[in-house]
């Protein structure tokens, strides 16, 4: 089978999707994809299993292009920020079903898919798109910009990440000149929160513990923190970032209780921990910097696991 996206997009109908609560990266990739079809007439569904609601931080992206209906079968699927068919949730078997599949991702060893086109060593899942479109000479569109840079921001940590390279820098720097809007981009992500979450905020910093013979800062949130604090759960992925931010550590963790009882857990780590192996004994995954897993288990498992996993690097 050929390498080249392009010579799947008029041989059938054409499916895009990603995980399941696509993240800017994911729908940056997908977006990009759907805007350039469109220019061209050629037709596509894309859509995602989206279990809560899209982040209203990322609403700058074109989401009335996302799909209310799909068909029963697709020619081809592409598949953005997924290395596990598991993770396209309600979507699995309509990807699973289709002719061909492309995957696209930053991931290690995707478990699915006819074409790979991967890099774990990129920073994002739209860094290895924008590769792509430029090998294939497929010209990029001021609002396809807009969606690539978004990925690239998300997935770096706004360049911070030791992810960012100077390949990063100068695929930024060719998206900008292509039209992406990098102030109104990082102004709607980074540069203005919900007053709501932002007082639920002051909450999870009080809850924040510090473990500083091994440098690890954890914290939490609970399902009835959403109805305490009228915060949508999508609209508290910034949290991490808080916790993060204590000096002393070097690994950050922040647990949010899901409906069912179950927690998700975001690590992010500075220096030598990786904590993409950390995610790993909880059949999670990610990156050495930036990771995530979910757990049946109680908090107290969870967090006395990871701290044995982090006294392991020390």
């Amino acid at each position: 089978m050929t390498n080249n996206i392009s010579d799947y997009f008029n041989i059938g109908s054409v499916f895009i999707t990603g995980h399941v609560n696509p993240d800017g990266d994911a729908l940056g990739a997908a977006l990009a994809l759907k805007l350039y079809l469109d220019s061209n007439d050629l037709s596509a569904d894309i859509n995602f299993d989206i279990t809560t609601k899209l982040p209203s931080n990322l609403n700058h992206l074109p989401y009335d292009l996302i799909s209310n209906s799909n068909k029963d079968k697709y020619e081809t699927a592409f598949v953005f920020d997924c290395g596990n068919s598991s993770r396209l949730g309600k979507f699995e078997n309509l990807v699973l079903e289709a002719k061909n599949i492309i995957v696209i991702d930053h991931h290690v060893d995707p478990s699915f898919g006819d074409v790979q086109i991967i890099d774990s060593d990129a920073a994002s899942t739209t860094q290895v798109l924008f590769r792509q479109f430029k090998e294939e000479n497929i010209e990029i569109s001021k609002d396809m910009a807009n969606c690539l840079l978004t990925g690239l921001i998300t997935d770096t940590g706004r360049f911070q990440y030791s992810n960012t390279t100077s390949e990063v820098f100068n695929i930024a720097s060719e998206l900008l000149d292509a039209g992406a809007n990098l102030s109104q981009i990082s102004e709607n992500i980074y540069g203005s929160i919900e007053f709501n979450a932002l007082t639920l905020q002051s909450k999870i910093i009080e809850r924040i513990v510090l473990k500083e013979e091994i440098n690890f800062a954890h914290s939490i949130v609970y399902q009835n923190d959403y109805t305490d604090y009228q915060v949508e759960p999508e609209e508290t992925d910034f949290l991490i970032d808080v916790v993060r931010l204590v000096k002393e550590s070097n690994v950050a963790l922040l647990l949010k209780e899901q409906k069912d009882g179950t927690f998700k857990g975001s690590l992010r780590s500075r220096g030598d921990i990786n904590v993409q192996q950390i995610a790993s004994i909880f059949d999670g995954g990610g990156h050495v910097a930036a990771s995530g897993f979910s757990s049946n288990d109680s908090p107290e498992n969870i967090i006395e696991k990871i701290e044995y996993e982090i006294r392991k690097f020390i």
